[in-house]
């Protein structure tokens, strides 16, 4: 039935199904030609004669549903031919488990004190002068938030990374902060040139000026792990991000030092939970300095994404634990666009264009599908999928709108528990039923320590009937995730690393919404595959997919 309602569609719907139907017949006429016809009332003992045959009868008895199968299951064997067996890919993958693959002493009783030290100082002046900024508006935003940057700047890896994250994160924090914290996507502190020049030379095996026709010294962009330079190799430009000295042992020490804090909290205020956290973000930090396992995700990602024209990965050329060398992809970072230009400040990176309408729907849009498709289909989510991490390649330059997205060092591999837990909290969100949400919830951690069960579901049912009311009433997303998040403070609910992965993901993807497309809606525009996910079997929606999206993308463009 849900075929033949896809058949007596719209014509937009209609043109998009056309050439898989003709593909499908095509395929079905080559068959069956050739094939001598059998006796009258003597069944065909030729198998693909009889396939053909039978397919033909469906065809003129008009079965929609057939054709629509066939289609979907002969374009998925089509793409799957075109590519290939998935790159091999090391049995542990995850920030949980590759954390253990890197290994560090543990820091000594000197080193913490030494780095508690430095680290007072760092964040003296913006500590000292807190009262002021808190007092005089002028000053906080003037000045107070960039002594902030700089402090979290020099603070280190563990810090500038929680300073990246806040800065996409407009809906909770003031709009000038972030614009501040923006500038630590791509101008993070530097190492010098003899270091990287070191590194490549143990990486590769041969000095740069023999590796590299053409290598710029001055890096391009630094972040908190790595820092990356611009090279010509081969006859091809390519991106070689090398590894800061003493990352590891510095973020080793930094979270030891703040899980040190933690429980000193835990003891005088009695505050829950702490500890677990600082263990999981540096479980998380730990694993992005291996660059390469971020080669490994790389591959992973470009196989899973290959059938997607509007999309890209970087592909890798080379890779060592403190050196990847990837393609170049060029373009602009959407946090240009969502921090300099729609909220009206200034974050240093500017020089881009403003967005056309449909240049920022396609960022909205596209982004909500591939977010969709690592968690409904692959089980594998990019675990920092802000928009200091996409780069935009704007049709008027490139020819066509697509999106490239970036430092794939942290993923997190979800468990098919895992997975359809999340997605039935969604479901749950569509159909603004509190109690199944909250059921769900409780099922966001293998060691659930919540006791007040049927008072956690009381208030989440509570909440949805103020905030939630499902699909078509103008959900406001990030406002009923931060409802959840709250209850789930108050009520002690466990959470896991993953599902906090893909929660601030989704919170990412809200707020990017929210500042470039107002009127987009994250919840709705997803219902299509959410519905689909739902009624299909796995294997069937799995072929389904491309369908499913292409009347999504239809259905986005008849809204806008």
């Amino acid at each position: 039935p849900g075929a033949a309602a896809l058949f007596s569609a719209e014509p937009a719907t209609r043109r998009v199904l056309r050439p898989m139907t003709s593909f499908v017949l095509l395929v079905a006429a080559l068959a069956d030609a050739g094939q001598p016809p059998s006796p009258p009332n003597r069944p065909s003992n030729q198998p693909v004669h009889r396939g053909a045959a039978a397919f033909r009868r469906q065809v003129e008895q008009q079965h929609p549903a057939v054709l629509v199968v066939g289609g979907l299951g002969l374009q998925a064997a089509v793409r799957s031919v075109a590519r290939g067996r998935p790159p091999p890919l090391r049995e542990i993958i995850g920030q949980r488990e590759e954390a253990a693959l890197v290994s560090e002493a543990p820091p000594g009783f000197a080193s913490l004190v030494g780095r508690a030290v430095v680290l007072a100082l760092i964040f003296s002046p913006p500590m000292l002068l807190s009262w002021l900024a808190w007092l005089w508006p002028f000053f906080r935003n003037r000045v107070w938030y960039r002594m902030l940057t700089a402090s979290l700047a020099r603070a280190g890896t563990a810090f500038i990374k929680w300073g990246q994250w806040a800065s996409c994160r407009p809906d909770v924090f003031p709009t000038a902060m972030c614009a501040a914290l923006a500038s630590l996507h791509s101008q993070a502190p530097r190492h010098g040139w003899r270091h990287t020049e070191r590194e490549v030379r143990e990486a590769l095996g041969a000095p740069v000026d023999q590796l590299f026709e053409d290598f710029e010294r001055r890096p391009i962009a630094s972040g908190s792990i790595a820092q990356i330079h611009r090279a010509v190799w081969l006859n091809q430009t390519v991106a070689v991000k090398v590894r800061h000295p003493a990352v590891v042992r510095r973020i080793v020490t930094d979270f030891t030092l703040m899980r040190a804090a933690s429980d000193l909290l835990a003891r005088l205020f009695g505050v829950s939970g702490l500890r677990a956290s600082v263990t999981q973000f540096s479980g998380t930090m730990v694993a992005q300095t291996r660059l390469d396992i971020e080669a490994e995700h790389l591959r992973r990602f470009g196989w899973n994404f290959a059938a997607w024209r509007d999309v890209r990965f970087p592909r890798v050329l080379a890779a060592s634990e403190a050196v990847l060398v990837e393609s170049y992809e060029a373009g602009e970072l959407v946090s240009t666009y969502t921090t300099d230009l729609t909220l009206g400040v200034s974050s240093g990176s500017g020089g881009a264009d403003p967005l056309s309408r449909e240049e920022a729907h396609f960022v909205v849009s596209r982004g909500e599908d591939l977010y969709l498709k690592m968690l409904l289909l692959d089980n594998l989510m990019h675990a920092d999928l802000h928009p200091g991490n996409i780069l935009l390649r704007r049709a008027r330059r490139y020819g066509r709108n697509s999106l490239a997205l970036l430092d794939v060092g942290m993923v997190a591999r979800l468990t098919r528990r895992e997975a359809d837990a999340f997605i039935g909290f969604l479901n749950a969100m569509g159909a603004g039923d509190g109690a199944a949400a909250a059921r769900c919830v409780l099922r966001f951690s293998d060691s659930q320590a919540c006791t007040a069960r049927e008072e956690f579901e009381a208030d989440m049912s509570d909440l949805f009937r103020r905030t939630c009311r499902g699909y078509g009433t103008g959900i406001q997303f990030g406002e009923v995730l931060r409802g959840v998040l709250a209850l789930v403070r108050d009520r002690g609910v466990a959470i896991d690393a993953n599902y906090m992965t893909l929660v601030t993901n989704v919170l990412c993807l809200e707020g990017m919404a929210g500042t470039l497309v107002p009127e987009y809606n994250v919840l709705d525009a997803a219902r299509p595959l959410l519905d689909a996910h739902r009624a299909l079997p796995r294997p069937l929606f799995r072929l389904a997919m491309p369908l499913v999206a292409s009347l999504k993308r239809v259905k986005d463009r008849v809204c806008r």
